[in-house]
């Protein structure tokens, strides 16, 4: 396990690191990422919302 010391360290390197960048750089990061849903589940929920939207059409 690292030390408190080293754990400070990596946080502060982390903040430093994230705001020295520019904000508009951080706004195409974040635009650029696939949601959470497709990160953890892949397509199912994409699909079930399909599969759900076709459904209230038919009825």
């Amino acid at each position: 396990m690292a030390s408190s010391s080293d754990l400070v360290k990596y946080i502060t390197e982390q903040v430093v690191q994230y705001m020295s960048t520019p904000r508009s750089e951080r706004r195409e990061r974040r635009h650029g990422r696939e949601q959470w849903r497709t990160r953890w589940f892949g397509m199912l929920p994409f699909s079930i919302h399909m599969w759900l939207r076709s459904a209230r059409r038919r009825e």
